[in-house]
């Protein structure tokens, strides 16, 4: 009987002892080592799902615009603002926002959505956004005769301060009307499309040929938008 409960006590100290410090040293080596395999496609692959989420947003957003247009029966003007990021240590401004607006009862544009920030490390490539060039705007000589001047250029308070702060601020713009087309001219250069073009991190910013990027083009006559990705 004594042997028996010594026996047990020492199997019991046996299956309750610990690792050493050998053992767990190896398990953080190895978890480790994995990790170090793992982390370039994780951190690909949230950099890829960021690009995405932006480019699914503004493309809801201009879909949307549309169809308020239609069933409102009013134009809808879709505003990108100029702006400097009040997160970030560089002062240079970039489009960085975009907001909806319909003139309202009152004959006044009157926003019909919220004010999206485009959240980095997405940013909009202003050299890969035809959009976003105002002087794209006479594409087709004799077009201005017919009232065609977008993308046009403005200025408007906006939301665009450090915490959400009202203060006068550039944008750039086209409208969607209520047949569903836009009021973007046709245009017969090289570049015949308007489109707006995301890039991921702002170091992309510097390059004509982005490795990673979301492009957004606009039909001017029927106002599809369709997506392009490398």
């Amino acid at each position: 009987m004594i042997e028996s409960f010594r026996y047990m006590k020492a199997s019991l100290h046996f299956r309750s002892r610990g690792f050493s410090l050998i053992e767990l040293m190896v398990v953080l080596g190895v978890v480790g080592l994995l990790m170090a395999f793992a982390a370039p496609n994780l951190f690909s692959l949230i950099s890829s799902s960021s690009l995405t989420g932006e480019g699914q947003l503004l493309r809801n957003q201009l879909t949307f615009a549309q169809q308020t247009a239609i069933s409102k029966s009013a134009d809808v003007e879709v505003r990108f603002f100029l702006m400097a990021d009040p997160s970030s240590a560089r002062p240079d401004e970039s489009f960085r926002a975009f907001q909806l607006f319909q003139y309202n009862a009152e004959g006044v544009l009157a926003p019909v959505s919220q004010y999206f920030r485009v959240r980095a490390p997405v940013a909009v490539h202003p050299g890969l956004s035809t959009l976003l060039d105002p002087r794209a705007n006479s594409g087709r000589e004799g077009d201005t005769k017919f009232g065609f001047l977008s993308p046009t250029a403005g200025m408007a308070e906006a939301p665009s301060g450090e915490g959400g702060r009202l203060m006068m601020t550039k944008y750039v713009a086209f409208r969607f009307r209520p047949d569903g087309s836009t009021d973007l001219p046709f245009r017969t250069s090289s570049q015949d499309t308007w489109y707006i073009t995301l890039v991921q991190g702002e170091g992309a910013l510097a390059s004509r040929s982005p490795d990673n990027y979301l492009c957004l083009q606009v039909n001017p006559y029927n106002g599809q938008v369709s997506e392009f990705r490398p």
